[in-house]
C-alpha cells in the first residue's frame, strides 16, 4: 500500500507536469510556425515602405550582394544595401552600438551621394533622453550632406548633437557615416 501511496504522491505529480509541459511547447510551436512567416512577410513591408519613404526618387529596389562596409568591426556595420533600379540612390542599412545595446537605422543616399533621410528602426536607448537623437527633426539635419568630418556627432561641424545623449547622437552619426562609405565602397548607386 505504501508503494502505491508514493506513486500518488510523488512520480504522478512529475507525470502530469510533464504531458502540460510537452503539450504547451507543441502549442508554441504550432503559433510560432503559423506566425513566423506573417511576421516576416510584415518586417519586408515595414522595409519597403522605410526604403521608398528615405528615397522617394526609386521605384523599385534590388538588394547588393557584395561586400557590406565595416566602419568599426562588431560595433558598426552595414546590414544589407538596396540600390534603386531607376539608379535614383540607395538604402542602407546599419547596425551600431548605441546606449541602450543595438541601433538599428536606414540611411537614404541619392545618385549624387548626398543623404536623402535617416531613420532609426530599432533601438533600445533610454526613452526621452537618448531617444531624442532618434527624432525626425533632429535626423533632418543629415538631409543633403555628402559628407562627414568626423565619426564623432560632438567634434562634427556639421551636426549639433543632443547634449546628455552623446552615446545615442554618436550611434546614429557613425551609421551615417558607415552608410556613407558603403555608398563609396559600391561605387555609386548606377
Amino acid at each position: 500500500m505504501k508503494n502505491n501511496n508514493n506513486f500518488k504522491e510523488y512520480v504522478a505529480p512529475i507525470l502530469v507536469l510533464v504531458c502540460i509541459c510537452l503539450v504547451i511547447t507543441a502549442a508554441l510551436a504550432a503559433t510560432y510556425g503559423v506566425a513566423k512567416p506573417i511576421i516576416d512577410a510584415n518586417a519586408i513591408k515595414a522595409a519597403n515602405e522605410a526604403r521608398a519613404e528615405l528615397l522617394p526618387a526609386a521605384d523599385s529596389f534590388t538588394e547588393f550582394d557584395g561586400d557590406l562596409a565595416v566602419a568599426e568591426k562588431d560595433k558598426v556595420f552595414a546590414t544589407d544595401c538596396y540600390i534603386a533600379d531607376n539608379g535614383s540612390g540607395m538604402v542602407v542599412t546599419v547596425s551600431t552600438k548605441s546606449f541602450g545595446g543595438a541601433l538599428t537605422e536606414m540611411i537614404g543616399i541619392d545618385g549624387d551621394g548626398k543623404i536623402t533621410g535617416v531613420k532609426v528602426t530599432a533601438h533600445a536607448d533610454t526613452p526621452g533622453l537618448g531617444t531624442k537623437a532618434h527624432d525626425a527633426g533632429y535626423l533632418e539635419q543629415y538631409k543633403g550632406l555628402n559628407e562627414l568630418t568626423s565619426t564623432s556627432a560632438k567634434d562634427d561641424a556639421n551636426i549639433t548633437h543632443v547634449t546628455g545623449a552623446t552615446i545615442s547622437s554618436n550611434a546614429v552619426h557613425y551609421g551615417v557615416y558607415c552608410a556613407l562609405e558603403q555608398y563609396k565602397l559600391v561605387g555609386g548607386a548606377n
